[in-house]
């Protein structure tokens, strides 16, 4: 299963929408492999595997080179070195087309048949946020012609993809208005509360506009998005190892420990060095690493952000008002993007205990509190940066952090692993089993230094 390639979607839809006498005769089919499910069953299928998507190998390698973790053994070493081959990116590709994408244009087909509007959005929500990371990561590619039969399809450019998926989530937010049937407990992230759902489109909306600068839109659809923690869409881990722990966790400690610490990352060293008489970073420091792992710092497994059974983030309140900051520094507004980032700050004190008083203006001058005269920046340099590190340490374990580090030509200082590197990587590289089916890969194919169409 892992060789299926994205011009196969069309007949696994195929089977999913068909009645299970009626598939193609000739094959044997066992009653304990059934070839369908209900459509709420199917969109919890879609949901757990974009959430797998998000916390799992992506994610790893992704915070690895963005400066949050450090590969310690075996491949994890070679990938910390920026040592990598495309079959490295088999299973994230396979993950993101078989086990997310088509289940959720499944759950679209069967809830456009019976006219389930909400469910529709839903599922369209969770394809844009799935693709809308694929082509973050890998720059071009299938959108389009993934459902035509039998036919290998194109690579879709990255800008193209991009307004595409903005034409996808303004259609969710249209479907998620009107009539339909609840999941419930189904929908494992928001129970099939279409507010919620709504408010996590717009927030969505605004990471996609921040991908290519468009910082005016990115500013009216974070005001529209997720306006508190209390609407964070969070895939839930029960703790279970093996089978439903948070994938870092079963990393970490059971399927590959000592393979990832922390130790001489960038992210936990600026942690450490933010102590200011507004601002004490001790909590968070604690809530993602942990000196009582198998090295003098990992990832703190044991009871922080990806101990078994703590839920993993995919879309948040302070990822929304981090976008809403940033675009409007961008756009001249500074006294907005501080309110935005003090909101931040007001989440941090709340989370993890820590102190985050609020910043004014003035810390920002020139000498100052935030900005010292060492730094040499202006004052909105100073705020920018400012907001940009803020994201990049609330962000930890999510792909988004190697996304703004990318996007905004390394802004804020990540150093490269290794010295003779000519830049830290830029994408991920297209898989092997897409390289040996589909002709359309791009040719030449990229390198992992390469930039992205949209962040050239």
């Amino acid at each position: 299963m892992k060789k299926i390639v994205t011009y196969a979607l069309a007949s696994v839809l195929g089977l999913g929408l068909t009645n299970c006498n009626k598939l193609v005769d000739g094959y044997d089919v066992s009653p304990n492999s059934p070839q369908d499910a209900p459509s709420d069953q199917q969109l919890t299928a879609a949901e757990l595997g974009l959430g797998f998507v998000m916390s799992g190998e992506a994610a790893r390698t992704a915070n690895m080179w963005a400066g949050v973790f450090t590969g310690a053994d075996r491949q994890y070493s070679s990938l910390n070195n920026y040592l990598t081959t495309s079959p490295d990116y088999d299973n994230m590709w396979f993950n993101t087309y078989y086990q997310t994408v088509t289940q959720a244009r499944i759950v679209q087909q069967k809830a456009v048949l019976v006219n389930n509007k909400q469910l529709q959005g839903i599922a369209q929500v969770v394809e844009a946020q799935s693709l809308g990371t694929a082509t973050d990561l890998w720059g071009d590619i299938p959108y389009s012609g993934i459902l035509v039969p039998n036919s290998p399809p194109a690579f879709d450019a990255q800008a193209t993809v991009y307004t595409s998926l903005q034409t996808a989530l303004s259609s969710a937010i249209s479907n998620l208005g009107q009539n339909g049937v609840n999941p419930g407990s189904r929908d494992v992230f928001y129970a099939g509360s279409t507010t919620k759902w709504i408010a996590a489109a717009h927030s969505l909306k605004a990471r996609y506009f921040l991908h290519v600068k468009n910082y005016a839109a990115a500013i009216t659809e974070a005001r529209a998005g997720i306006a508190s923690g209390a609407g964070d869409m969070i895939m839930p881990y029960d703790g279970t190892i093996g089978s439903a722990a948070n994938p870092y966790y079963d990393f970490l400690d059971n399927s590959r420990p000592g393979y990832m610490s922390a130790e001489g990352a960038y992210a936990p060293q600026l942690l450490q060095s933010r102590t200011n008489s507004k601002t004490n970073e001790s909590k968070r420091f604690a809530y993602f690493y942990t000196d009582q792992g198998y090295f003098a710092l990992d990832p703190n497994f044991v009871d922080g952000a990806f101990r078994p059974a703590a839920g993993f983030p995919l879309v948040t309140y302070v990822e929304t008002q981090a976008i809403l900051a940033e675009s409007l520094v961008r756009t001249g507004d500074n006294t907005g993007a501080l309110t935005a980032l003090n909101n931040i700050r007001t989440a941090n004190a709340a989370t993890y205990s820590g102190t985050y008083a609020a910043y004014e203006l003035t810390d920002f001058a020139a000498g100052s509190l935030a900005n010292p005269a060492s730094g040499g920046l202006s004052q909105t340099n100073a705020l920018l940066v400012e907001v940009l590190r803020e994201k990049y340490l609330s962000l930890i374990g999510q792909i988004e952090e190697f996304s703004d580090v990318r996007r905004t030509n390394n802004l804020i200082g990540v150093p490269k692993n290794v010295s003779t590197a000519p830049s830290l990587p830029q994408r991920f590289l297209y898989p092997q089993t897409e390289i040996n089916t589909n002709p359309n890969v791009p040719n030449p194919i990229p390198d992992i230094y390469t930039k992205t169409p949209v962040n050239r």
